[in-house]
């Protein structure tokens, strides 16, 4: 299972607290991603209307099965949760490997969830819920909070899992924003802030230019001169002013 990246939860007071969290009622269906062992499992099966756990690791989704054979409630799914799709779910309640916590956040934001209550590494965290302007801002913060807000709950020490992370964690919550930033096309946003933040600290104008240059050299002077750039570093830019951006350049592409 270590290949997955995966650490098994163990500690009871923080699944409660995961569980409380996720307001689960018999309305929710609820999807686990990499349930592991069963140890979340068990309650989420109690208090939700249906369960989809996903688990890639053949050995643990038979043994999943074999547990759970008569929870009518709760399906098991030998696969990638991350390529299998939504599946009706309308929460996902998650402590899911840490090497897909970016890909799994951009699934959740993609696909609309209700809510994710999810525990991820504490570094990580930080970087979902930081802002514009601080250290821990990057990429994934965008991708998120144009599409979502996220809140850090506690922290979690590495001794809640086993075997013990090198690195404490944090449960967070994910949901949708009540009006989401109306990105033009997601494409050019998701090149544009990808680009950008490969130089993060450096000025806008002055990666903004080499994007253009490099993504469209043949008309890149007059696409900059038409856009309202601000005098600031990439990492200074919140979500709202790069999707502006963003909507700018699609804006002046789609007029030809």
């Amino acid at each position: 299972m270590k290949r997955f990246g995966q650490h098994f939860l163990i500690d009871k007071q923080v699944r409660d607290a995961m569980i409380t969290t996720a307001k689960l009622s018999v309305e929710d269906i609820v999807l686990e991603v990499g349930p592991g062992l069963g140890f979340l499992t068990t309650e989420l099966a109690k208090r939700a209307g249906k369960v989809v756990a996903v688990e890639k690791d053949r050995t643990l989704a038979s043994y999943l099965n074999d547990r759970f054979s008569k929870v009518q409630n709760l399906t098991v799914i030998q696969g990638d949760a991350l390529t299998v799709g939504k599946l009706g779910c309308t929460k996902i309640v998650s402590s899911p490997p840490y090497n897909i916590s970016s890909k799994l956040v951009l699934f959740i934001v993609n696909n609309r969830f209700n809510l994710a209550v999810l525990l991820l590494q504490d570094e990580f965290v930080q970087r979902l819920t930081a802002r514009s302007g601080s250290r821990e801002y990057g990429r994934i913060t965008v991708a998120l909070q144009a599409l979502a807000e996220a809140e850090a709950i506690e922290k979690v020490p590495r001794s809640a899992f086993y075997p013990s992370p090198k690195v404490d964690s944090a449960v967070v919550t994910i949901k949708p924003r009540t009006e989401p930033l109306q990105i033009r096309d997601p494409s050019v946003f998701e090149d544009l802030v990808r680009s950008l933040f490969t130089q993060r600290r450096r000025r806008l104008k002055t990666v903004l230019t080499k994007y253009l240059e490099s993504r469209h050299s043949h008309r890149f002077s007059s696409m900059l001169s038409q856009l309202n750039i601000l005098e600031k570093r990439v990492f200074q830019m919140s979500p709202s002013e790069l999707v502006d951006l963003a909507n700018q350049i699609s804006y002046i592409l789609e007029e030809g």
